[in-house]
C-alpha cells in the first residue's frame, strides 16, 4: 500500500476515534425527570444513584395528570416523565414519547404481564410501569357513624367542612360516574353538566382540594380536621402507622378505583440510554422496596410485593383479600376531547 494511503487511513482512524470521544463528551451526564412531589426523594431511585454517582438528576413537578401533559405539550425539557393510567395514548399521538427497548432492561422479567400491557399502545411498549395502588374513601371512624359504602359520601352535607377532594377534574368525573352507574368513557354533555352542578354544590362542603397526599391531605387527616377524603392508600397506611386517628378505607359498592404509574422517555431526550438505565434501576429491589415501605405505594416488581409481611401494608394493599381486584375499577383511557372538557369543567367548578 502506498505511503500516502497508509497515512490517510491513519488520519481517518484518528478522526473517527476523536469523533467518538467528542460524542461521548458531548452526551449530557444529567437527567431531568418530570415528577410528582415526593418521588424526587433519593430513596425512590437509590439503585440508580448508587450505580451512576456522576449523573446529576434533577426534577420538575406536576400536580395532576392534566398538568403533567400540559407541561410536556408546553415544551418541558424533561428526559423522563411520570403519569398514570388513562393518559397513555396522548403522548403517543403527539409524538412525545420514545419506545422502551425492553431488551436492555435487566429487571423487566419481574414485572407482571398485566402491568406491562398497561404500558403498551398499539402493541408497542412505550411506558414502564412502576407504582400502583387504589383510590377510595379514607374516613375517620370516630367522626363517621357506621361504614362508608358509597362514593356519594364525598358529597354528603353531614360531613360539611371536613371533606377533602383531590384537585383533579377527571377524578371528579370518575366519582360521579361511579355514583350514577355511568360509563365514564361515554359521558354525554348532559351528564357532564350534571357532574359540574354536583361538584359546584359540593364545593362549600369541602375543607380544601388537596394536591399532595402527604403535603396537604395527610396532616389534616392526622389532626382530625378531615373526616372523609378521596385518597390513595398512602395516607391510610400513614395514619395506621402513627395511630393519630382511627381510620378505615372504604370498599364502595361501586368499587374502588385502581391505578398504575407509568414512566415514559421523552422523544426529545438526548440521553436515551441513560434514561433507560434510570428506569431499569427504578425496578430494582431496593428502590421498589422503599416505595412500598416508605411511600406505601405498590411497586411493579412482583418479587418485592410477594415479600411484604408487614401487617399494616398487607391491610393497606388488601393483600389478604384475593378478591379485591374483582370489584376494583381500573382507570380507562379517555379521548383528548373528553380530557379537555373535564379539565375545563373542573376549572369552572373551582372558579365559582
Amino acid at each position: 500500500m502506498p505511503a500516502q494511503f497508509r497515512t490517510a487511513r491513519r488520519c481517518l482512524a484518528l478522526l473517527a476515534a476523536s469523533a467518538i470521544v467528542l460524542a461521548a463528551c458531548a452526551a449530557p451526564n444529567k437527567l431531568l425527570v418530570l415528577e410528582w412531589s415526593g418521588y424526587e426523594k433519593p430513596d425512590f431511585w437509590t439503585d440508580f444513584k448508587t450505580a451512576s454517582p456522576d449523573t446529576a438528576v434533577s426534577f420538575e413537578f406536576g400536580i395532576s395528570d392534566a398538568d403533567i401533559l400540559a407541561k410536556m405539550e408546553g415544551g418541558s425539557q424533561a428526559d423522563i416523565f411520570h403519569f398514570y393510567t388513562g393518559w397513555q395514548q396522548f403522548y403517543v399521538d403527539e409524538g412525545m414519547v420514545k419506545e422502551i427497548d425492553t431488551s436492555k432492561l435487566t429487571n423487566w422479567d419481574k414485572v407482571p404481564d398485566s402491568f406491562k400491557k398497561l404500558g403498551q399502545v398499539n402493541g408497542k411498549q412505550y411506558y414502564l410501569p412502576w407504582d400502583w395502588g387504589f383510590t377510595s374513601i379514607l374516613y375517620n371512624t370516630d367522626k363517621v357513624q357506621g361504614e362508608i359504602t358509597s362514593w356519594d359520601a364525598l358529597l354528603d352535607p353531614k360531613y360539611a367542612g371536613h371533606i377533602s377532594m383531590w384537585d383533579d377534574g377527571p377524578a371528579a368525573v370518575t366519582v360521579s360516574a361511579y355514583i350514577h352507574g355511568w360509563d365514564e368513557t361515554k359521558i354525554t354533555d348532559d351528564q357532564l353538566a350534571q357532574i359540574e352542578a354536583e361538584w359546584k354544590a359540593q364545593k362549600p362542603l369541602n375543607l380544601h382540594y388537596w394536591t399532595g397526599e402527604y403535603d396537604d391531605l395527610c396532616p389534616e387527616v392526622e389532626s382530625g380536621d378531615i373526616w372523609v377524603a378521596y385518597d390513595w392508600q398512602g395516607c391510610y397506611a400513614t395514619v395506621l402507622y402513627d395511630g393519630s386517628q382511627p381510620v378505615a378505607y372504604a370498599n364502595p359498592k361501586e368499587g374502588r378505583n385502581s391505578w398504575v404509574g407509568l414512566y415514559g422517555i421523552s422523544s426529545k431526550t438526548a440521553n436515551y440510554d441513560l434514561a433507560l438505565k434510570f428506569l431499569d434501576d427504578k425496578l430494582a429491589t431496593l428502590s421498589c422496596s422503599n416505595a412500598v415501605t416508605q411511600f406505601y405505594y405498590g411497586c411493579a416488581n412482583q418479587d418485592v410485593m410477594a415479600a411484604v409481611d408487614d401487617p399494616v401494608l398487607i391491610k393497606a394493599f388488601s393483600l389478604d383479600d384475593p378478591s379485591i381486584l374483582e370489584h376494583t375499577n381500573f382507570t380507562p383511557p379517555v379521548t383528548a376531547a373528553q380530557r379537555d372538557a373535564w379539565t375545563e369543567m373542573w376549572s369552572r367548578v373551582k372558579s365559582e
